[in-house]
């Protein structure tokens, strides 16, 4: 069987096949390979399980979308409906009865969720686009990742506010696609036009504040946008004409404005912008990613160039160390 989509998370991967089943591998420390267990078949970073290969996900059929997140997945089912596994320490499962010691290792459905059209999992919550262009999230809502106007509830999870089942995002309509990261979120609307709630520590919200935002707020200057991607602490448009903007912490030049010291100055003193600023050198853009700290775009010629922090070779340019990071887009090679 063909694959036909793939999501990576933390420490694991997932991929969607044609047939509309679903295989991951990576980690399994969480039940987030979905196959039934938590301790294989293998064994990585000790005493963890994990699969060195692909295994299948329990139980699941009629897929048309996967979306992975820190340690738990979720499935667009072709009903309209969601079904998630993994870590549910903060209600990411969706099904009402969060905590560590409800973590599952098989699908399990979002409670009252109908109609979606696509889903993005983040660190520990995970939101669902509507039919209507609404949009739905659950899990934790520290910082107002939710949504919904507070961060404190309606339950307490982690020892944080939470909650186990969907609740609506306030104000938004016209959605036409979601991204979630790490405690921040963003939507896509008609228009062309960006909004985003959350944590706001380094920017990422983009509205020209230093604010954190419980409910969704415009994104400073923004028009044209035909796809967005929130990485860690930044987060990027493409743009109807194909190039790139970025906003949100530059520390390692993940705005790929050949620079990494400002126009401002967010938490930890780290250089970064509060509104977009535009990739450098960037044009026929079909596609974009945010990561950890490191941003892709894939060009119409099939090839893809990178941006941002380079200890781990994220940027794929053959020069893997820190002091290769690059604040503007390098090609990567063999493509």
């Amino acid at each position: 069987m063909a694959v036909g989509s793939i999501s990576a998370g933390y420490d694991f991967t997932c991929a969607l096949l044609t047939g509309g089943t679903v295989e991951c591998w990576g980690a399994n420390q969480y039940g987030q390979l979905g196959n039934g267990t938590t301790t294989g078949p293998d064994t990585c970073n000790a005493p963890d399980g994990c699969s060195t290969t692909p295994v299948a996900v329990t139980g699941l059929s009629g897929v048309t979308a996967i979306s992975a997140g820190y340690g738990s997945a979720c499935a667009l089912l072709m009903g309209g409906t969601v079904e998630c596994w993994g870590d549910n320490d903060a209600g990411e499962s969706g099904n009402g009865t969060p905590g560590s010691t409800t973590n599952s290792s098989t699908p399990v459905a979002v409670t009252g969720l109908s109609g979606v059209t696509a889903i993005s999992a983040g660190y520990v919550s995970a939101c669902a686009l509507l039919t209507g262009g609404t949009v739905e999230c659950w899990g934790s809502n520290m910082f107002g990742v939710l949504g919904d106007g507070t961060t404190t509830g309606p339950d307490l999870c982690a020892s944080e506010g939470c909650s186990p089942t969907p609740v609506a995002v306030t104000g938004l309509s016209g959605v036409t696609a979601i991204s979630v990261s790490d405690y921040f979120a963003c939507a896509l609307l008609t228009g062309g036009t960006v909004e985003c709630w959350g944590y706001n520590g380094y920017r990422q919200l983009g509205n020209g504040t230093a604010t954190d935002s419980t409910t969704p707020v415009a994104v400073t200057g923004l028009s044209g946008v035909t796809a967005i991607s929130a990485g860690y602490d930044s987060t990027c448009a493409l743009l109807t004409g194909g190039t790139v903007e970025c906003w949100g912490d530059s520390g390692y030049g993940e705005l790929g404005n050949g620079a990494t010291t400002g126009p401002d100055t967010c938490e930890d003193s780290v250089g970064c912008s509060i509104t977009p600023v535009a990739v450098t050198g960037l044009s026929g853009v079909t596609a974009i990613s945010a990561g950890f700290e490191s941003a892709c775009a894939l060009l119409t010629g099939g090839t893809v160039e990178c941006w941002g922090d380079n200890q781990y070779d994220a940027l794929g340019n053959s020069t893997a160390d820190a002091q290769t990071s690059s604040s503007m887009p390098v090609a990567v090679t063999g493509f």
